[in-house]
């Protein structure tokens, strides 16, 4: 059953509000479009219930503050606004659509995006594809990354199969934001922390809107061979993967400055936590040095990194080529890449799941062509296989 809120947790809605970061005011600005969608899928096993599976998620939103939060922008004041809005059972929704065509296909066409200055920032719906069931819950990226979806996901599935009580999170709703405020705020950047950016040459000759996609799998081979150097180098995976892209892009590349995708989750000591603590992080190339100096270079810098809990950090900057490294986020959803337009002009990730692991290459189609996408990608994956040799 879903319990009402009390009136002092309804009041408590007017007091519980902060302005948006950098990155998150980037995000409302693109309202409506369809991009920065997070849409996963999970299969419902015949046994289970629509009204079982309403209940956990129930459950799991209330126990997450930093997910029961409103978007709003006050133009007199010219500013944007978050503010947390208790979720009441009278508007938690979850329609049930008969469809037509495979739930990934069907997720992927959506042309609309989630309108974030209208309700909460996500959605919900079961699918019902011929004889399968499927539960699909959207996030729009501005209230939650990869980590937040894990801890979503635990208290999810640990609900619903198990019959576990979620704990509710004990911080503060939305002190963790106004913290990364506090660090962003006043704080411009030095013009060497950009650099030069990397960026390719734009060979587009017919530039058409939208987004392009390249994937290649990892297959064992290559995961063994980077597990192996990774050892030897006392490295971490990520770092070796890195080192490779490096490698690699310095050659096709003009400029030394690229970003990686990184969190504020170490600083503000905050693991357990539903919620979006993205940070985007300057990366400097090495002009020269073994393959293994680059990888033990760039091991230690994002060591350091994480470590990093001052204010002086970076500001804004619009990298042209970002890379992240996704590993074991998670274990029951699925999740399906949709968005119709380009965060960046070039964005790899690599990422290793237990049943998905491989590399995706997302690039906007009116700055690049496909083959100077893929040719990056197949000499990437050419030079993790030289590894397994």
């Amino acid at each position: 059953m879903l319990d009402y809120a009390p009136l002092a947790d309804r009041q408590e809605a007017w007091e519980e509000s902060s302005e948006l970061t950098s990155i998150q005011r980037k995000m409302f600005i693109c309202n409506k479009l369809p991009i920065y969608r997070l849409p996963l899928l999970y299969p419902l096993e015949p046994g289970i219930s629509y009204a079982a599976v309403k209940e956990a998620l129930y459950a799991a939103f209330k126990a997450h503050k930093t997910l029961q939060v409103k978007y709003t922008y006050e133009p007199q004041l010219r500013k944007f606004y978050q503010r947390y809005t208790p979720l009441q059972p009278e508007e938690f929704i979850v329609e049930s659509l008969r469809i037509i065509e495979p739930p990934d296909e069907y997720i992927r066409n959506l042309l609309a995006g989630i309108d974030l200055s209208a309700d909460y920032p996500w959605r919900l719906a079961f699918l019902e594809w011929r004889d399968e069931r499927y539960l699909w819950v959207e996030f729009h990226h501005i209230v939650i990354d990869g980590l937040g979806i894990r801890r979503f996901e635990q208290d999810f599935t640990g609900r619903l199969l198990e019959g576990q009580e979620v704990p509710p999170q004990a911080s503060l709703p939305l002190s963790s934001y106004r913290r990364i405020c506090e660090l962003q705020r006043d704080n411009p950047g030095a013009p060497e922390a950009t650099g030069r950016l990397l960026k390719l040459p734009e060979l587009q000759d017919k530039p058409v809107p939208g987004v392009g996609r390249l994937t290649v799998p990892l297959d064992n081979n290559r995961q063994e061979a980077v597990q192996r150097l990774a050892k030897q180098l006392n490295v971490t995976k990520n770092a070796v993967f890195q080192g490779v892209l490096e490698e690699v892009l310095s050659r096709c590349c003009s400029g030394d400055t690229y970003g990686a995708i990184g969190n504020w989750r170490m600083g503000l000591g905050n693991f357990t936590e539903a919620g979006c603590y993205v940070r985007l992080m300057p990366k400097r190339m090495q002009a020269a040095g073994t393959t293994e100096d680059r990888i033990r270079t760039i091991h230690r810098d994002n060591l350091q990194t994480l470590m990093n809990r001052s204010n002086e950090l970076p500001g804004m900057t619009e990298y042209p080529v970002m890379y992240s490294y996704e590993e074991d986020m998670f274990r029951h959803f699925r999740y399906i890449p949709a968005d119709r337009m380009c965060k960046f002009q070039l964005y790899i990730r690599v990422y290793c799941y237990r049943q998905e692991n491989g590399i995706e290459a997302e690039y906007s189609k009116a700055k690049y062509t496909e083959e100077q996408i893929s040719a990056i990608i197949s000499e990437f994956s050419t030079r993790l296989d030289h590894l397994a040799e």
